[in-house]
């Protein structure tokens, strides 16, 4: 079987969203850059993660931490889809007041605390189960970490015998 058109368009997407990351953090890093491409994969990402549940029953009975992680990465997307999404911050480097001894952490970016989200412009979107999910799976983490593994599953399902994305 053959990957579909658009789903290879959205795998590709993913993986073009995932390289633009990496350039607009190495060799210096560009929040904002950075915050454009890690929203712009998970919207991929979730799309694939949506229209293989829609179209291929045998990818809802999948285990391991994938599910949980999709989910989480859709609570995020979700809460900054129709919002000015703060959802990743830079950490580490020289901070203002200097303590002694002084410690240089490398500048990396982390997905914010799922308190510094934006919140739900309706009570019908709140969503506790993703919200823990997000806490557990991605909070606090290296935006690259957490993409990373997200292709490892995207990586997974599409090397699984008679998945839409093989």
């Amino acid at each position: 079987m053959s990957t579909p058109p658009l789903y290879r368009l959205a795998l590709n997407a993913f993986q073009d969203a995932r390289e633009r990351l990496d350039e607009s953090l190495d060799p210096v890093i560009d929040s904002g850059r950075a915050l454009v491409s890690t929203m712009e994969a998970a919207y991929w990402a979730n799309v694939l993660d949506l229209r293989l549940g829609e179209d291929d029953p045998s990818y809802k009975q999948l285990n391991g931490d994938g599910p949980e992680l999709m989910r989480a990465l859709r609570f995020v997307r979700n809460r900054a889809a129709h919002q000015l999404p703060l959802v990743v911050e830079a950490t580490g480097g020289i901070r203002a007041p200097l303590v002694f001894p002084l410690t240089v952490e490398p500048v990396v970016i982390r997905w914010v605390s799922a308190s510094s989200l934006p919140l739900p412009a309706e009570e019908r979107h709140w969503n506790l189960k993703g919200e823990a999910l997000y806490v557990r799976l991605i909070e606090g983490r290296e935006v690259r970490d957490v993409l990373k593994d997200v292709c490892r599953w995207l990586t997974t399902e599409q090397s699984r015998p008679g998945s839409l994305l093989n």
